[in-house]
């Protein structure tokens, strides 16, 4: 299914009751704002998506907050036309696997772009802290932008990327080492969460390549997207892949993107907010408290400058809110979809035997195989599949922290059946791999930290909780467990008595 645009995807949840309208007072203000504790409560009952009306202290009354719109399984799925968790990532992968299958965007005229609706041009017109929404969560020093899709090109070749990174509004934000931010901060710029020294991401390789060139990158920001332009945004494709033409791939159809005002890159024509502008990579500041997926605040992290020198945006735009913390939160699953499906989508390339990969919200990878025991391809195949891992294509799979590789008879999102492969199926010392410096998941906080306060690398841990035929043993106990469909029956029976 291919959605216009964000609105056209939330008009769809409302017309099946999964997003509700909230014209009750929320406080929004730094210091004493609910949005944490609404998140939380909405994301743990997998609540509906909401579009907040009455937020105290928000600095643009009169623009919704759109709250939680991918924050269930089903409505992740939703965002490129399926409703099954599974089947949405079998989708993802056969087309991430696939770029004949990739689409790729189709240019519009300016006039046919609703996100040119309204633009603001030239330095002396921008005010950051007066033209974008600010939103708190919890503990957070700043107002972050959550919700924006960084278009760039590589310096050398002309390669475009899009990546979903947050950035820091300097509005009455904190400096977390006790310091103050230049006025002119909160006017017009951005921190920009661009990993680059060393470089993490794609964007992170791009503004390198800038800076090794004495250039300052091009960057094009897009807010509230259609949403297979984000969730191709959160895919780590190869390096000098189209997520674009990925996005249209996955939508099937080509997304509709329109030139900028100020820089050479296209943007999704139905974006509601664009802001157009440049790295400049010499300039830094230290940026904290920050909320992290993996459930910690960090106190302090050092990004680039991104400098706007254009805004455009739909008439009676949307903002779209979220704030990562302990799972579950808004976007957890829109970013596991496309992990399960990039290590998924490689290690069927190579291993026909991997059956299903399900990824934790706290980032434990689980592979599921077809086979186990007698039926396995050969010894130590959990072994070969973890290393597969470990070097599979794309930005995830490097950076697992905890493999468990499993059975066919094991379910990889019940981590109850998971601890009981591992607890029958696995010896600490014979079953395990280590890699003692590994590439990590550049928020761990465990990790020792690079100049920009991002893990610099991670030891690594491969569980094989397969049957050890014939690494072992010749046979293996028979499983103990009642049939699935003898236990359908049974409930049939009892039904309205147990």
């Amino acid at each position: 299914m291919a959605y216009k645009d964000m609105r056209a995807f939330l008009a769809l949840l409302e017309k099946e009751g999964q997003l509700k309208h909230v014209d009750v007072p929320i406080d929004g203000r730094r210091g004493s704002n609910e949005l944490q504790s609404l998140m939380n409560y909405v994301c743990s009952k997998n609540g509906p998506a909401l579009i907040l009306n009455n937020v105290s202290g928000y600095n643009t009354q009169g623009v919704p907050i759109v709250f939680n719109p991918f924050g269930t399984r089903e409505r992740t799925a939703l965002t490129i036309g399926h409703r099954d968790w599974r089947e949405a990532k079998l989708h993802h992968a056969a087309v991430l696997g696939d770029p004949s299958r990739w689409i790729p965007p189709k240019l519009v005229d300016r006039a046919q772009a609703p996100c040119k609706e309204v633009m603001i041009k030239g330095a002396e017109n921008i005010a950051l802290d007066q033209q974008l929404p600010h939103v708190w969560f919890g503990k957070e020093g700043p107002a972050y932008i959550t919700n924006a899709i960084t278009f760039s090109k590589d310096p050398e070749n002309g390669g475009r990327n899009a990546g979903w990174y947050r950035f820091t509004q300097f509005r009455d934000a904190t400096h977390p080492l006790g310091g103050s931010y230049p006025p002119e901060r909160a006017k017009r710029d951005l921190a920009a969460f661009y990993w680059w020294n060393p470089p993490f991401s794609d964007i992170g390789r791009h503004t390198f390549k800038a800076s090794q060139m004495g250039k300052h990158l091009e960057v094009a920001i897009a807010g509230v997207c259609e949403p297979a332009m984000h969730l191709a945004a959160a895919t780590g494709c190869a390096y000098g892949a189209d997520e674009a033409a990925l996005a249209g791939g996955l939508r099937g159809e080509a997304l509709e993107m329109v030139q900028c005002e100020t820089v050479d890159l296209q943007v999704p024509a139905t974006a509601e907010w664009v802001l157009e502008g440049e790295v400049i990579y010499e300039e830094t500041e230290a940026i904290g408290w920050h909320s992290n997926p993996v459930g910690y605040y960090d106190r302090v992290q050092v990004f680039p400058m991104v400098r706007v020198k254009c805004i455009t945006h739909r008439r009676n735009p949307l903002w779209h809110a979220t704030m990562e913390m302990v799972p579950p939160f808004d976007h957890n699953y829109i970013g596991l979809l496309p992990v399960e499906a990039e290590v998924l989508a490689d290690l069927r390339r190579k291993i026909p035997e991997v059956h299903d990969v399900a990824v934790t919200p706290n980032m434990c990878y689980v592979v599921q195989l077809s086979v186990d025991g007698a039926a396995k391809p050969h010894n130590e195949f959990g072994k070969y599949v973890i290393h597969a891992v470990w070097g599979s294509a794309g930005r995830w799979g490097r950076t697992a922290k905890l493999v468990v590789v499993v059975g066919p008879d094991v379910d990889p999102y019940d981590m109850d059946s998971v601890e009981w492969a591992i607890m029958t199926r696995w010896q600490p010392v014979k079953d395990s791999l280590v890699n003692p410096s590994g590439p990590p998941m550049v928020l761990d906080p465990s990790c020792e930290k690079s100049a920009q306060f991002g893990a610099f690398r991670s030891e690594q841990m491969g569980i094989d909780a397969t049957i050890k035929i014939p690494e072992r043993f010749t046979e293996y106990p028979e499983v103990s467990k009642a049939d699935p469909a003898a236990v359908a029956a049974i409930a049939k029976k009892l039904a309205g008595v147990v």
